[in-house]
């Protein structure tokens, strides 16, 4: 589970980069499908493993860490809800606010990924 937790949250900072800077060129329905194709296995991934950051960094961690990779997710299905109905603007407005909190959660993770190895050597 700890490998799939910074695998997929890196998976989806880049998938995030890359629409960030591909969203001017995308309609609201390529972009709706972009969100689904991109991010959906990996988002699932990080859901399923989010227990081991409690058990392996401790609940502080664990509160920021999953603080910002759930506010990027609300910000992700703000992405796909205005593609539906066709606010391109405000769709593409939360590609980069959720990619902002995505890095934010990496950065997190990072950190304590970080402190973990020099405490243990």
């Amino acid at each position: 589970n700890e490998a799939h937790l910074g695998d997929s949250l890196n998976r989806v900072v880049a998938g995030l980069r890359d629409l960030d800077h591909e969203k001017h060129e995308l309609d609201p329905e390529a972009l709706l499908s972009e969100v689904d194709a991109r991010f959906r296995a990996d988002l699932h991934r990080f859901a399923e493993a989010r227990e081991t950051l409690a058990h392996l960094y401790g609940l502080q961690a664990y509160a920021e860490i999953m603080s910002a990779f759930a506010t990027g997710g609300r910000y992700l299905n703000r992405v796909w809800s205005a593609s539906a109905d066709g606010y391109v603007d405000e769709a593409r407005t939360y590609v980069s606010k959720s990619l902002e909190q995505f890095e934010d959660a990496l950065a997190h993770l990072e950190t304590v990924q970080g402190s973990a190895v020099h405490a243990s050597a």
